[in-house]
């Protein structure tokens, strides 16, 4: 019994950590962009973007509700494996809500 509780537990901890890591990308000088940062955060670690988009987003609900304002800023990063990567972050009231990256020989 007392394996089967140490092992439920490692397995909770071993599973929260993977899914902390998917909303991240760490730089090759080892700071870590993560979901939650503001942009200006953003922008003093990883510097300015090469491409910048502003999607206005507005759901008709019937009661004139605001629209949200996405940003969508793109960078060609070094990771901290494997060489380049192209990450695209998407940023909403100024806090970053998620993040993607895709290596660059593997596009």
């Amino acid at each position: 019994m007392r394996y089967f509780k140490v092992l439920l537990i490692l397995s909770f901890v071993l599973f929260s950590i993977n899914t902390h890591a998917r909303g991240s990308f760490r730089l090759d000088s080892g700071n870590l962009l993560t979901v939650g940062k503001s942009k200006s955060e953003i922008i003093s670690i990883a510097g300015a973007p090469l491409y910048q988009d502003v999607e206005k987003i507005a759901v008709d609900n019937g009661q004139g509700g605001h629209s949200v304002k996405r940003e969508i800023l793109t960078y060609r990063l070094k990771g901290s494996i494997g060489g380049f990567y192209l990450v695209v972050m998407t940023i909403e009231n100024s806090h970053v809500t998620s993040i993607t990256s895709k290596q660059e020989k593997r596009l």
